[in-house]
């Protein structure tokens, strides 16, 4: 971080411990471990890339065949992201993300895709993840109403998958109107989009 960011933070630092009765220990929590979870993160990342590169015995292409600065650009991006992400289940992911983009190397022509890949990833939630590889391992088209998750309520999952279509990530089309109950409602056929398809190929498999 430069000087600029230091100072920056320092102050936020200070309004965060400002706030009546809470602002000192808020401020310890965010503040306090910050720079030495961020570095562990990014640390067991690499540790685990290497483990897992040499697991597999995967080889690597030269990383001439890369454009350099597009994959500066890259590894930047996912570093912001590992340093900040605390879902175990998102690292494994963005784990699985830097292999493929060591094995395929970086191009004028695929780094807006990739880079893509990466906003979609950063924007999806745990629950979001768990039904969008819900849908990828289904056959065929499933009905949104009949996707369900224990422990979490309908509207929640539905607005996740909202949230999915949103992202490209899956296309939907009406089903069918079902009318009485609690009130009308419609039904969509909820399948996996080429994007989404492309996305799980690069990022989940």
């Amino acid at each position: 971080m430069d000087d600029k960011g230091s100072k920056a933070e320092l102050a936020l630092e200070a309004l965060v411990q400002a706030i009546p009765y809470v602002g000192g220990p808020l401020a310890t929590l965010y503040f306090g471990h910050k720079q030495e979870k961020r570095f562990k993160r990014l640390e067991s990342f690499y540790k685990e890339i290497k483990e897992e590169i040499t697991r597999l015995g995967i080889k690597i292409p030269d990383i001439s065949s890369h454009d350099p600065d597009e994959l500066a650009s890259i590894m930047e991006k996912i570093h912001d992201r590992i340093e900040s992400e605390h879902l175990q289940i998102k690292r494994e992911v963005y784990k699985m993300y830097y292999i493929k983009t060591l094995l395929n190397p970086i191009k004028s022509e695929n780094y807006d895709e990739r880079v893509l890949f990466l906003f979609t990833l950063e924007r999806l939630t745990e629950i979001q993840m768990q039904i969008f590889l819900f849908i990828v391992s289904q056959s065929g088209p499933v009905i949104d109403k009949n996707i369900n998750k224990n422990g979490t309520s309908p509207a929640l999952v539905q607005g996740a998958i909202a949230q999915l279509k949103i992202l490209g990530l899956i296309d939907s089309k009406l089903h069918g109107i079902v009318f009485g109950g609690s009130g009308n409602a419609m039904n969509e056929e909820i399948s996996l989009s080429d994007f989404g398809r492309n996305f799980h190929n690069f990022c989940m498999r």
